[in-house]
């Protein structure tokens, strides 16, 4: 891993995109924020390791940001690969968001998936892009 991977930031609005999903979380007091491209750099491409897409370290809190299409089963899958065997640092509060640019059809596995979230006592957000939210929302 290099510092390429890792980008400490203030802005007041800290974006997240890729094709046609986005995550925009909102820092109205520009407190400083690491934005860690996950996928790509912290895991290379063509490596077959699941990983999500981003993650936002600030204080005592992870972000994992996963922008998909629709397949919300492969993205927790995804996020829950990279908190198993981390790269990074993962701060103790954790938090999925999951992004897709179309609705996914839910079924029982994607609950069973979800409810894994709550047991490892991570936070889970999903919905379609565009998703803002407020960084006060994560603490």
């Amino acid at each position: 891993m290099t510092n390429k991977c890792i980008e400490s930031v203030t802005h007041p609005q800290i974006v997240c995109k890729e094709n046609h999903s986005k995550f925009t979380l909102l820092n109205p007091t520009n407190l400083t924020v690491d934005k860690i491209t996950v996928d790509g750099c912290i895991y290379p491409r063509g490596t077959n390791n699941k990983k999500c897409d981003f993650a936002l370290n600030f204080d005592n809190t992870t972000i994992l940001i996963e922008l998909k299409g629709s397949k919300l089963k492969d993205a927790c899958t995804q996020i829950l690969a990279v908190i198993e065997q981390p790269k990074f640092k993962i701060n103790p509060v954790k938090h999925a968001v999951i992004v897709t640019s179309r609705t996914p059809r839910i079924d029982s596995t994607i609950m069973n998936l979800k409810n894994n979230f709550l047991k490892k006592k991570i936070k889970f957000i999903h919905g379609n892009s565009p998703i803002e939210k407020n960084i006060v929302d994560f603490r």
